[in-house]
């Protein structure tokens, strides 16, 4: 059974090795100029940065303890080149790659992975996962220069892919006796790390400049140099990308046609997000009288929407039926086969049923629902798909009221009591992420933030069978009873109808082929922070007409 649990990475290391031969500083030329809609916090400091922002631009330049499988995404090699649990699972054992140097030329040792973490979970830290951190893990221990041991509290099975970039911006590997030596403050205007790229400068509102190391295990950089432009308008990207100004900018599906029309190459990350809806407080008193507190209308609501079309009209064809919930084709312990044909039946477009199914439950003229429309940073397309399915639903006689939210105002609705919420629909978004159940958890556990399936004060059957489902999910070691509970999850979760994805999407960027060579992009991962460093230069590869 342990077998099944330990991740050794050969392969992968041997297909990124491959991917990119060595060079020398010498063979490293020009700039690479990358525009993109968001710095986020536009902070050099693993500690004080979200996902996205570690994702594009931190990527670069610190390199994670546990990185990706770059054929398939999810989770593969990273500053640990293989790891393994004990039979109980109460430690996980990290190998350290030999030969890692930080950017000042000190080693990088099982001791900065420790203070790394611990920083991750310690004071003024900003990470999204550093409290489950602090409540899962008992401590952390180094072995030998190049080896660590993590002791959890309970049985982690999940804990690589938490700590992997494929899923979060906590498993940063930050140079101890520099921090210790200068200072948080200092370490922030003059930011190191291990990664293939150099930090330069920094200018706020404005741009972020690297420069190449000489040789990485990740990919020697092909370029000499990589600067992040801010540029928030779509519009301008796509002029800086056909005139040359920049070589790479992201783009969301509506600027697609018309960036290949203008002769630039498009290219689309598969896997990257579902754009879902989702109800909030189905489960609260005050809404028991509310048909969006009837697991058939919620489904119906469902059954009205054409997602074909929306994927053809909304997002240029660029996007693909979902799976349930945050499920993808990679996601562990998960019968991907099973899934993808159930959801092919369940998320199809038939409006006469959903007519049927309102009638019977009460409503044969439709009812009256409250939806707030809006979209994460980076997902503008999510805005126009909520107006799509918005005015399906009016189709079958639901008279929705839409409201336009920036993610800034909307963020906040859905922490404390959800007040403004309660009683809505809203869209949403998941990331493409390996494992299920860390989503799974912050969507509908009754702690959580989400808790869309019920609360600590009202948690109803499907929210029970929920939690009892998870609590044995989040011990279980064997591949195969592991795979089983995740099904029965996705199962309790995809029958209530609380959450429903709309589409899978992609990441969407156009290229300048007379600045940047083909290159591959890692399925599921939008951002490309781990994936500058295998860019060749036009001459090296050019892109196939």
């Amino acid at each position: 059974m342990l077998r099944h649990l330990v991740r050794t990475v050969t392969l992968a290391v041997a297909l990124a090795i491959a991917a990119t031969a060595p060079l020398g500083a010498q063979d490293q030329k020009g700039t690479l100029v990358f525009a993109v809609e968001s710095l986020g916090a536009q902070t050099l400091d693993p500690i004080l940065e979200g996902r996205p922002g570690n994702a594009v631009y931190q990527a670069v330049m610190y390199d994670s303890l546990v990185g990706f499988n770059l054929e398939k995404g999810g989770v593969g090699p990273g500053v640990a080149e293989r790891w393994e649990m004990t039979p109980d699972g109460l430690t996980w054992t990290f190998f350290i790659r030999p030969g890692q140097t930080f950017h000042n030329g000190d080693k990088l040792t099982a001791h900065d992975v420790k203070f790394s973490l611990e920083r991750q979970m310690g004071p003024g830290s900003l990470a999204a996962a550093a409290a489950t951190m602090k409540r899962i893990i008992k401590s952390i221990e180094v072995v030998d220069e190049l080896t660590v041991k993590v002791n959890t509290t309970s049985p982690q099975i999940g804990l690589p892919a938490s700590l992997s970039r494929a899923v979060a911006p906590e498993g940063a590997i930050m140079p101890k006796n520099y921090i210790e030596k200068v200072g948080d403050e200092e370490f922030r205007k003059k930011p190191i790390g291990s990664g293939p790229w150099k930090f330069v400068r920094n200018v706020p509102g404005d741009r972020i400049e690297f420069t190449a190391v000489a040789k990485h295990w990740r990919g020697t950089p092909h370029f000499k140099d990589l600067h992040m432009l801010l540029v928030p308008e779509e519009s301008t990207r796509v002029a800086m990308v056909r005139t040359g100004e920049a070589a790479i900018a992201s783009i969301g599906p509506e600027a697609m046609l018309g960036a290949a029309r203008a002769g630039l190459e498009v290219l689309s990350v598969p896997g990257t997000m579902q754009a879902i809806f989702q109800f909030w407080g189905t489960y609260k008193p005050e809404v028991k009288d509310s048909p969006i507190a009837k697991v058939r209308v919620r489904q119906a609501l469902s059954l009205a929407i054409d997602r074909k079309q929306v994927i053809e009209h909304v997002m240029n064809g660029k996007a693909r039926m979902p799976y349930p919930f945050s499920t993808f084709g990679y996601t562990d312990y998960f019968s991907a086969d099973r899934w993808e044909k159930w959801a092919a039946e369940a998320y199809r477009y038939d409006p006469v049923l959903a007519k049927k199914i309102l009638a019977e439950e009460g409503y044969p003229n439709g009812f009256e629902l409250k939806f707030a429309n809006t979209a994460l940073p980076g997902t503008q397309f999510m805005v126009d798909i909520g107006t799509a399915i918005a005015d399906m639903w009016t189709k079958v006689g639901v008279k929705v009221t839409l409201k336009h939210y920036e993610w800034g105002s909307f963020a906040p609705m859905e922490r404390g009591d959800q007040a403004p919420l309660i009683g809505w629909a809203s869209m949403y978004r998941t990331a493409g992420r390996p494992d299920a159940p860390w989503r799974y958890n912050g969507a509908f556990s009754p702690d959580s933030t989400q808790r869309l399936l019920g609360d600590k004060e009202n948690c109803p059957q499907d929210c029970q069978e929920f939690v009892k489902t998870y609590q044995a999910l989040g011990s279980e070691l064997d591949k195969d009873k592991r795979t089983a509970l995740t099904d029965r999850m996705v199962e309790i979760t995809s029958n209530s109808w609380t959450v429903i994805p709309i589409i899978e999407g992609m990441g969407y960027y156009a290229i300048n082929t007379k600045k940047v060579g083909q290159f591959n992009p890692i399925p599921g991962r939008h951002e490309l922070g781990d994936v500058f460093e295998r860019m060749p230069r036009p001459e090296q590869k050019p892109w196939k007409k």
